[in-house]
């Protein structure tokens, strides 16, 4: 683990689990994102892209992790998407456009 300050991210790319880690994983079994669980814990999601790489522990809890979250991420999704509630554009029954548009009409 380099600590002499010659990479930005040098001291997140340490093996060792520490508070930000905790901090990550728990955001992600909470269903967030990777880059609103790095957010939480005040570091890059690049930074979090670069421990994965260094410690394998920290990958396979980020992975056991997101499995736990995976419903309630699942929901945000759904949340979050243009056509909830609505019924897709399927180009059928007014001409061949769809009847839906992102944007402006």
């Amino acid at each position: 683990c380099a600590m002499d300050g010659t990479r930005d991210f040098g001291h997140d790319a340490c093996m060792e689990i520490d508070w930000r880690a905790k901090v990550v994983i728990g955001k992600l079994a909470e269903g967030c994102t990777l880059r609103e669980a790095a957010s939480a814990a005040g570091i890059r999601r690049q930074a979090v892209l670069v421990r994965f790489k260094a410690s394998p522990e920290f990958r396979a809890a980020c992975e056991a992790a997101r499995e736990q979250g995976r419903e309630e991420w699942t929901y945000r999704r759904w949340l979050a998407h243009p056509f909830r509630g609505k019924r897709p554009p399927t180009g059928k029954g007014h001409g061949g456009t769809p009847r839906f548009t992102y944007g402006t009409r």
